[in-house]
């Protein structure tokens, strides 16, 4: 079988500081939004689509806001210079999400930094230059 599209949905507490969050970082909504709990945004260069639902939504019972220790996974976004990944983490910080670990180079030697948004979703920016 082959799928045709994939995409994520996460639970948020709010969908509008969840849309403000991802406008900052300088993410493109998703113009197919047709739901009012809903922020949606498009990563990387093959637009994957990330849904954020409101709690309170149609799909609430299949998530949970925030994240579960262990049990959610982490997207990584790859940069192309260290001062993009220095200029991410400056965003991040501004828009109000949490710095996980700070910008360095790790026992790989990428460059990188870990963040959650204001729900706990975890991310990555990653400068893989010695590939």
């Amino acid at each position: 079988m082959k799928t045709k599209k994939i995409w994520a949905n996460f639970s948020v507490k709010d969908a509008e500081r969840t849309n403000q969050f991802y406008t900052q970082l300088g993410f493109t909504p998703n113009g197919t939004n047709k739901y009012p709990k809903l922020a949606s945004f498009l990563f990387g260069d093959d637009n994957f689509v990330i849904h954020f639902f409101e709690e309170g939504s149609q799909i609430d019972e299949y998530l949970t806001s925030g994240s579960i220790r262990g049990g959610e996974i982490i997207f990584t976004l790859a940069a192309d210079t260290e001062a993009e990944v220095n200029e991410w983490a400056e965003r991040v910080k501004n828009a109000g999400g949490t710095i996980l670990k700070d910008v360095e180079r790790d026992e790989a030697n990428y460059y990188g930094f870990a963040f959650a948004d204001p729900d706990g979703h975890k991310f990555n920016v990653l400068l893989m230059d010695n590939m």
